[in-house]
């Protein structure tokens, strides 16, 4: 069942408001968490060694380090 109107004018059916873009605190909120959970991902790494699963939880670890990174070049450049 949708709750869209299709009555309604485009500009009524979505508010701006709810779908901005991240302000710079949010990139850097966004840029602790992900560098965080890098960290954890790699300390779990360590601690599974030896487990061949280890290599897809490192591969989450870089990912979120690479993310967290990126969240926070855009906090740096304003956007």
């Amino acid at each position: 069942m949708s709750t869209v109107r299709h009555d309604t004018p485009p500009d009524e059916q979505a508010d701006p408001a709810w779908f901005r873009p991240p302000s710079r605190r949010e990139h850097w909120i966004a840029a602790a968490l992900f560098a965080g959970f890098g960290v954890f991902f790699g300390m779990l790494f360590v601690v599974n060694r030896g487990w061949w699963f280890g290599w897809v939880i490192l591969g989450l670890g870089v990912w979120s380090v690479a993310f967290g990174a990126r969240h926070a070049l855009d906090a740096r450049r304003g956007n």
